[in-house]
């Protein structure tokens, strides 16, 4: 399953994936990733998650950054959970349309890994192209 959380910088999306990992981290078999652009959550994410600043590792756009999340698939395949906090800080690209493929490829991978991958965007819904609003999450 794909969740794209989409919201304003400043609207609580991380806060909610936040508390998402806390409820999803008290269940048994739970294995989850968290991805950020630098090291900004240390001292908030629990420590049973696997925490990954991703400017620790040469992944730049939105190809490379779908190979970095098979390959831990390939590494750990009982991810049950991925989170990818502020994904355009995370591929260097802000533009929503190239959101677009990385979506698809995710919608066709996460079946085949078991995984649930939940991603906040950080523009307005509005800007969210039509072929990924399915993925949308409201965040009220």
């Amino acid at each position: 399953m794909i969740d794209l959380i989409v919201g304003a910088k400043g609207s609580g999306k991380t806060p909610l994936m936040l508390k998402e990992i806390e409820n999803e981290a008290r269940k048994e078999n739970s294995n989850i990733v968290f991805i950020e652009h630098g090291r900004r959550l240390d001292h908030v994410v629990p420590h049973s998650i696997r925490l990954i600043d991703i400017t620790e590792y040469p992944v730049r756009g939105y190809a490379e950054l779908i190979a970095f999340l098979a390959g831990l698939n390939a590494k750990d395949y009982d991810i049950t959970h991925i989170y990818i906090d502020s994904v355009f800080k995370v591929v260097g690209d802000d533009d929503p349309q190239h959101l677009v493929t990385f979506v698809k490829n995710l919608a066709a991978f996460a079946p085949k890994v078991d995984s649930n991958i939940t991603i906040a965007v950080s523009c307005d819904p509005d800007e969210i192209p039509v072929e990924i609003k399915q993925f949308m999450r409201d965040i009220e």
